[in-house]
């Protein structure tokens, strides 16, 4: 089904509020980072990573 331009609008300013967020959490974890080690940082990354694999 053909989706009018309000739609298309609506989706694209939704998915910029998702990656304006994301980059937002990046940076905060980053900060984390510095506080617990970016060694224990990252392997927290990868369980989290591994659990989007399941999620695909």
């Amino acid at each position: 089904m053909n989706q009018t331009e309000e739609v298309i609008q609506i989706k694209n300013q939704i998915k910029e509020s998702l990656y304006q967020q994301l980059r937002f959490h990046f940076l905060e974890l980053s900060g984390i980072g510095r506080v617990i080690g970016y060694d224990e940082l990252q392997n927290e990354l990868v369980k989290a990573i591994e659990l989007l694999e399941i999620e695909k």
